[in-house]
């Protein structure tokens, strides 16, 4: 099991997604820290950095070489605002520990990935009040309170076991279930993952999600719904995420990450954009036993 590095989970239509090392198909590295790091700017969602951006990233292999790139530029020279727009993003400096890398080597923490281009990160709240507040979380709010006029409920799953249950339930109910499933092993030894379970009235699963945690910050790997009951499982997830952002942010956890923004489908990409999403480079650095 491992986290989705290359494509972002909380979508209720996909999985997990791009495997290998997690490079989202731009550098392998973030942009080194300057003194202009202040004057980094969003690439707002819906802009047209934003959309060329991602019409670029789908296009491109996940591990692009570089004359693929120039190639690209060289057909569309308009491309070079939107890789700078890409390059010049705000930077979230992550740090690992050393057993934490060892046990997801090979997966979203690659030795030679210690930088991601474009990540859709999101900022855990600790208070629903603060995370809900303004006209940006508009369609979030309404869709929470359909949920609970449903009467739907959303927690968090003691066990591996527990949860695969329930998400065996819901991956019935999906035409891509068979092969979803069969990529939601049991966690290795060192790797920690939390659970997330939403039901109906009735205690029936509508939507299911799993994070890989790394101390101050989480994975989002995996969050899928029913695909046989549109209104109950929409609502549940959004009212999922909710429950699993400020769980994992009351429990210290500061980032949720949910690999690329830019290699999502439009839908989805707007689905992160409502919950609170927003494109950032990242620097991981692995911290050594002992460390402060």
């Amino acid at each position: 099991m491992w986290p989705a590095a290359g494509q972002p989970a909380p979508s209720g239509e996909s999985g997990r997604a791009n495997p290998g090392d997690g490079s989202d198909g731009w550098a392998g590295q973030a942009p080194t820290p300057s003194a202009g790091r202040r004057a980094r700017r969003e690439l707002r969602y819906g802009s047209w950095e934003f959309l060329a951006a991602s019409d670029l990233a789908r296009r491109l292999p996940y591990a692009p070489r570089v004359p693929a790139l120039v190639g690209s530029v060289v057909r569309d020279p308009a491309l070079i605002r939107a890789l700078v727009a890409v390059w010049r993003l705000p930077v979230v400096d992550l740090r690992v520990r050393r057993a934490d890398a060892n046990a997801w080597s090979g997966a979203y923490l690659s030795p030679a990935r210690r930088g991601r281009l474009a990540q859709a990160v999101l900022e855990l709240p600790t208070a629903e009040e603060h995370y809900l507040a303004g006209r940006p979380r508009q369609a979030l709010r309404t869709n929470l309170r359909h949920a609970r006029d449903l009467g739907v409920t959303s927690g968090r799953t003691a066990t591996y076991e527990a949860w695969f249950e329930a998400a065996s339930v819901i991956l019935r109910a999906r035409p891509d279930g068979q092969a979803v499933g069969g990529e939601m092993g049991k966690p290795e030894p060192g790797q920690q993952v939390a659970y997330y379970v939403s039901r109906d009235a009735d205690e029936a699963p509508l939507a299911f999600a799993s994070a890989a945690l790394f101390g101050q910050f989480a994975a989002l790997f995996t969050m899928l719904s029913r695909l046989d009951r549109h209104l109950s499982a929409s609502c549940a997830r959004y009212q999922l995420h909710t429950f699993l952002a400020l769980d994992l942010g009351r429990s210290g956890v500061r980032h949720l990450l949910a690999g690329s923004a830019l290699r999502e489908t439009a839908g989805n990409q707007y689905f992160q954009h409502l919950l609170g999403y927003r494109a950032r480079n990242l620097r991981f650095e692995v911290v050594e036993p002992g460390a402060p």
